[in-house]
């Protein structure tokens, strides 16, 4: 039996943020999933359970979607997997299209693709996984997962969505601070300083919503926020061995 929702954790430090943790097999409702044209029916075979997502490419039109979103991200990378297939209302239907999975970090402004499926004949429940290394979607980066789905040709065919598992691991407090990590001064005016017992190689600063606005190489371990707006922001620094911890600042 599926489950609709799982509860989002609560963090419990200065620098330790929730986690993003859904399981939804629309046996109930949609969830945290906002739908263009994909619909929760038991009209056609789903993979699990009795409900899904469906979309018909031809009479519904050429293209769909549906968008799940989460503000609790912690940071650490966040597993993706769904499980999908294709089918046809009758005989004499062809196959044309396919489906698209991609993610965005800040709201929806700009998207990463992962995913870029071929449909051209019927498919049984075939399932989706992609992993989102560490670091890409920052603490609390408005984020978003989108599945579309796009007719080519001729095309007359229903795509099927169903059992989607967002999971995301704990930022343990070593991924933060393991190496010693520090910043200062914080607040901040000009420029901040990076305190780390290892070697340092690239800084990412983003703001609250995940924008990523600034990449720079370190060299000296300090880098000139004095261009930025007054307010909060954070800092992904990596070091050589390409681990990547997080942190957050103030630039006054």
């Amino acid at each position: 039996m599926k489950k609709v929702l799982c509860s989002l954790a609560v963090g419990i430090a200065a620098l330790s943020f929730s986690q993003i943790n859904d399981i939804q097999g629309f046996e109930v409702d949609n969830g945290n999933y906002v739908n263009i044209s994909f619909f929760r029916s038991k009209t056609m075979p789903v993979c699990e359970g009795t409900y899904g997502l469906i979309r018909n490419f031809w009479s519904g039109g050429k293209a769909g979607s549906t968008t799940f979103s989460s503000f609790s991200s912690n940071g650490s990378a966040i597993d993706i997997n769904f499980k999908y297939r294709v089918n046809t209302l009758g005989s004499g239907k062809v196959v044309e299209g396919s489906m698209k999975v991609e993610y965005s970090a800040d709201g929806g402004t700009n998207y990463t693709e992962i995913g870029n499926v071929n449909f051209n004949q019927v498919l049984s429940c075939t399932t989706f996984s992609y992993q989102i290394p560490q670091g890409e979607v920052p603490p609390n980066a408005n984020f978003k997962l989108r599945v579309s789905g796009q007719q080519a040709g001729v095309g007359d065919y229903y795509l099927i969505l169903d059992d989607f598992r967002i999971s995301q691991g704990t930022l343990a407090t070593s991924d933060v601070a393991k190496h010693d990590f520090k910043i200062y001064p914080n607040p901040v005016k000009n420029m901040l300083m990076i305190n780390s017992s290892s070697k340092l190689t690239e800084a990412k600063i983003s703001d609250v919503s995940g924008r990523l606005i600034k990449i720079e190489n370190l060299k000296d371990n300090k880098i000139d926020v004095s261009s930025l707006k007054a307010g909060s922001y954070l800092i992904a620094v990596t070091d050589e061995n390409s681990k990547q911890m997080t942190s957050k600042f103030v630039k006054n």
